[in-house]
């Protein structure tokens, strides 16, 4: 198996910035932003990353849990805008990477450690039949 290489997110995808509905109503001034990552990550990276983001080692008041998602190869903050990402969410979104990076990748060895460990299992067994079944004769 090819050995992981974390996953970075390479810029914000502009042409797909929603617009702020700016109808006076609260939120209004905010929109959704998506993120363009480095690779179309593994299932288990896209569910770790949203608890990463809710969850973060340091965090500032300004911190939104619950806005973002991972839809195939992009993150979407839904809620917020260009300067709060900027000021704010530039450095919780490269914490949550980090965490989701490191997460994944110990999740990904420890899963391998397991295939291993029952494959040796298997040929163990598989050794065990065929020695065993040599030694039963019917003539």
């Amino acid at each position: 198996m090819s050995e992981f290489q974390p996953i970075r997110i390479t810029g914000i995808i502009e042409k797909d910035v929603s617009k702020p509905r700016n109808d006076g109503t609260p939120g209004a001034a905010l929109y959704r932003v998506p993120f363009q990552l480095s690779a179309y990550p593994p299932i288990e990276w896209s569910d770790y990353f949203p608890e990463a983001w809710n969850h973060p080692s340091s965090w500032t008041s300004s911190h939104r849990p619950g806005i973002c998602e991972v839809v195939g190869d992009r993150i979407w903050l839904n809620g917020t805008t260009l300067e709060e990402i900027e000021r704010t969410h530039k450095e919780t979104l490269q914490l949550a990477l980090d965490d989701t990076n490191q997460k994944y990748a110990a999740f990904l060895a420890k899963t391998q450690a397991e295939d291993e460990r029952r494959r040796k299992e298997e040929d163990a067994h598989a050794q065990h039949v065929h020695d065993a079944a040599k030694k039963i004769t019917f003539d």
